[in-house]
């Protein structure tokens, strides 16, 4: 076996890829008997822990990790998703007390205050942060189409289907808003004369550029850019976008301006009766109040015209409900 750290680490690091998650951590313990602050293997051996679904252990050495380094934000990011996975094994009560102790810490970091809030129901944001949603799917894109296959994602689907009952040719400009991967380009390159998406996520949109679908692929915040596109879509699609607003007095407004007179908006939402708006899950994502999305697209001049509750994924195993949701610029 190597025996310099930098040699031990890109061995455990090529045991972990292989899938042998306990041999790897043998390798990583085996580092820290050398140098007990080298960081990487610290986060490693966390991660390790959240992939075996052993959350305690996992928020130990995340947080372990951060006190070596504090401004590593992929650290951040797995502590948020440690702490999402103590809640759902019924730990709320210590993860609450960690992230109100992470928030304290790192009153500036946008991932602790984000996933913190969502943890402890405090300070409830409008809406997630750029920052956050950013380092979250840049993280993420190696490996998204792949666990949205496993959690039997359905929003692409779902709107194609429902824009097929409303579009009355193939010769659409149509903004993918949020558009990720590129999940829901094969669907709606047939409809499309010129289709365009905007993400936040650089990583995501290398991968879809892949696809070579897209005319125009945009780095940019949704609302800003839609703001400044008045009348230009046919059609704009959201899919799974919108959990990431809290409030949608904004997003919707932009949205409509974006639409040429008559364009359609097509958007998938989780929702639920709920005594406020919108609440933020301990996902960190929101769910919104059904009639407060029916008024809130009222007040935006956006017309409904076709929606169903569907099944849009699942989350541990239990179906995720949502809308499915068709409004017309009137």
């Amino acid at each position: 076996m190597p025996d310099t750290v930098e040699a031990l680490y890109e061995e455990a690091d090529r045991l972990y890829y292989d899938g042998d998650l306990d041999r790897a951590a043998e390798v990583y313990k085996r580092i820290l008997e050398i140098d007990p602050d080298y960081q990487p293997a610290v986060h490693s051996l966390g991660i390790i822990h959240y992939d075996q679904d052993d959350y305690g252990p996992a928020v130990d050495y995340m947080q372990r990790a951060l006190v070596l380094d504090p401004d590593d934000v992929y650290v951040h990011s797995n502590l948020g998703k440690s702490l999402y996975g103590m809640v759902h094994m019924g730990d709320r009560e210590q993860a609450e007390t960690i992230a109100r102790d992470w928030m304290r810490r790192f009153p500036k970091n946008r991932i602790a205050r984000h996933m913190g809030a969502a943890v402890t129901g405090d300070s409830l944001p409008d809406r997630a942060n750029d920052a956050y949603v950013a380092q979250t799917f840049d993280e993420f894109a190696d490996t998204f189409e792949e666990k949205l296959e496993e959690l039997e994602y359905k929003a692409p689907a779902l709107l194609a289907e429902a824009l097929k009952r409303h579009v009355t040719d193939d010769g659409l400009r149509i903004l993918d808003a949020g558009c990720g991967t590129g999940l829901c380009a094969p669907l709606l390159a047939p409809m499309a004369r010129r289709l365009e998406g905007i993400d936040l996520s650089e990583e995501m949109l290398a991968l879809a550029r892949k696809r070579k679908l897209y005319k125009r692929l945009d780095k940019a915040e949704l609302t800003d850019a839609l703001a400044s596109r008045a009348g230009r879509y046919d059609v704009v699609v959201a899919a799974d976008v919108l959990c990431y607003f809290g409030a949608l007095e904004a997003i919707f407004a932009a949205m409509r301006k974006s639409l040429k007179k008559g364009g359609l908006l097509a958007l998938t939402l989780e929702t639920d009766t709920l005594p406020a708006p919108f609440h933020l899950n301990i996902s960190g994502r929101y769910v919104h109040d059904g009639g407060y999305v029916e008024s809130a697209l009222a007040e935006a001049g956006l017309e409904i015209v076709e929606q169903t509750v569907e099944t849009l994924r699942t989350e541990y195993a239990e179906p995720v409900t949502g809308l499915v949701l068709v409004a017309v610029r009137s």
